[in-house]
């Protein structure tokens, strides 16, 4: 269907007339107002070596939908230079974001307890009940041949001041022929679902054959009835051969779950393999190009199918001097849209913003609207989040300024669309700025995290977002969690 067609056939649904306004109007409306502005993670644990002393990095955060004032965040603690961190560090707030308490969770890591050499990829979520989730993706040792990994779901019963012992959701064999990465947990908390309560957590599952032959990496996903503490066999919400990364699972008012991620193509069978009849090529990926897609399933996660593109040409790896730029994805409960926010790869060298918009639960998605302005070289954006609600949409990111000098600087900010993503207003900058050459590294590149974090809860924004500046003399490195508390 072309751009212009596409769009009308979805305007209705979308409760909008398109030719009203220009690409980059917006409806008139006042911007969010910031309550307060702080920190909220730092790194709390020992490091052992390896570590990029005085960091953290990659937050996620969660709003409690009964009590808004009540919020939790979690980031690594203590990135080590090869990839994960020493443990993983979880703040909590009580006042709205006026003052938050921070310290490394218990029994995840050997750091403080636990059996674990490092930890990645914290996922927090509110369930119906008010009690919060902690996801974690744990390993032992980063080398073959007894590479581990395991998810593990932690439970709090006190907004986040405590938290339970390690549940585990699901632990790779000892070998090099699986590892998770990339976990992302959602709860269900719609009160006319079927599966009310229902704790979903996500992984990306790398597969290969003893030959050391890739095979793909398919979504995986598990969830449990009672709390975490035990969990179903495990479903693929693509087929096996898949080169994926990154779910960003949403789920409907009727308890359907509806999984965005990159899609980089099927991959082929190994040379010489029973599947490639004895003489393939050598395994390779057929597309590149970051494709993002949707896939959905309509009982509680049992069987999937996949429904259709989100958007072509999503950029998931970021700039040559800088990792980052997963997307994010949300619904609005109120008007039903879902809603996935990613960086655009290549417009010279800029990484623009843009929101893609599914009307009827991911079959059909709008054209991609751009976000971000005043994209032009050396401009660029990181860590993009989306929530929405009443037809409001909130897109959060850091924008990049000057990245030839050591890493540049990045300025937090916030684009809100009033008429349910069609449009959005000029950014509203948030937060300090932040140095990069201050961060924490990925190889060599710099390393603001693969992702930032929003949660939306009655009267409260929260963004948190990592933010580096001058370190202390004790180390090169100095990077936070910040967050910033607003009025939407």
């Amino acid at each position: 269907m072309a751009a212009r067609q596409r769009t009308v056939a979805l305007a209705a649904a979308l409760g909008v007339v398109v030719a009203v306004l220009p690409a980059t109007a917006a409806l008139a409306a006042p911007g969010p107002v910031v309550l307060h502005s702080g920190l909220v993670i730092q790194q709390d644990l020992p490091s052992p070596p390896g570590v990029e002393r005085d960091t953290a990095v990659e937050p996620d955060v969660a709003a409690d939908p009964h009590h808004p004032d009540v919020a939790i965040a979690a980031a690594q603690d203590g990135r080590f230079v090869d990839g994960a961190a020493a443990g993983i560090n979880a703040s909590w707030t009580a006042d709205g974001g006026a003052s938050w308490h921070h310290r490394a969770v218990p029994g995840i890591t050997k750091a403080l307890g636990g059996s674990y050499d490092r930890a990645t990829d914290p996922s927090v979520a509110f369930g119906p009940d008010g009690t919060a989730y902690l996801s974690v993706l744990a390993t032992n040792r980063v080398d073959c041949p007894d590479v581990t990994a395991a998810v593990l779901v932690l439970t709090s019963r006190d907004g986040g001041r405590t938290w339970s012992p390690p549940h585990t959701a699901y632990r790779t064999p000892a070998s090099c022929n699986q590892f998770a990465d990339k976990t992302w947990l959602v709860v269900d908390t719609s009160p006319q679902s079927p599966h009310l309560g229902r704790v979903y957590q996500f992984w990306t599952m790398f597969r290969a054959d003893d030959q050391g032959n890739y095979l793909g990496g398919p979504q995986a996903v598990r969830w449990s009835d009672d709390h975490a503490r035990t969990w179903s066999a495990t479903s693929f919400a693509v087929p096996p051969d898949h080169d994926t990364t990154g779910s960003q699972p949403m789920i409907t008012a009727t308890g359907a779950l509806i999984d965005a991620y990159y899609d980089f193509g099927v991959v082929a069978p190994p040379a010489g393999s029973a599947a490639a009849g004895g003489a393939g090529l050598a395994p390779r990926i057929i597309d590149n190009t970051g494709d993002l897609y949707a896939s959905r399933s309509d009982d509680g996660g049992r069987t999937w199918r996949q429904l259709a593109q989100v958007a072509a040409h999503g950029d998931a790896n970021g700039l040559p001097d800088l990792r980052c730029c997963s997307m994010a994805a949300t619904i609005d409960r109120s008007t039903g849209l879902l809603y996935v926010a990613f960086h655009g790869a290549g417009l010279g060298n800029t990484d623009p913003v843009f929101l893609a918009v599914s009307p009827d639960g991911g079959r059909l998605w709008t054209n991609p609207v751009q976000v971000s302005q005043g994209d032009r070289a050396g401009v660029q954006r990181v860590n993009v989040d989306v929530v929405a609600r009443a037809g409001s949409v909130y897109v959060t990111y850091g924008t990049r300024t000057q990245p030839a000098d050591a890493g540049g600087v990045v300025q937090q900010q916030l684009s809100v669309s009033r008429n349910r993503g069609t449009t959005f207003g000029p950014p509203q900058s948030i937060g300090p700025l932040s140095v990069l050459k201050f961060a924490a590294r990925a190889g060599t590149a710099f390393f603001p995290g693969d992702y930032g974090a929003e949660a939306l809860a009655g009267d409260r924004l929260y963004v948190v977002f990592p933010r580096s500046s001058t370190p202390p003399s004790s180390s090169p490195y100095h990077q936070v969690m910040w967050g910033v508390t607003l009025q939407p």
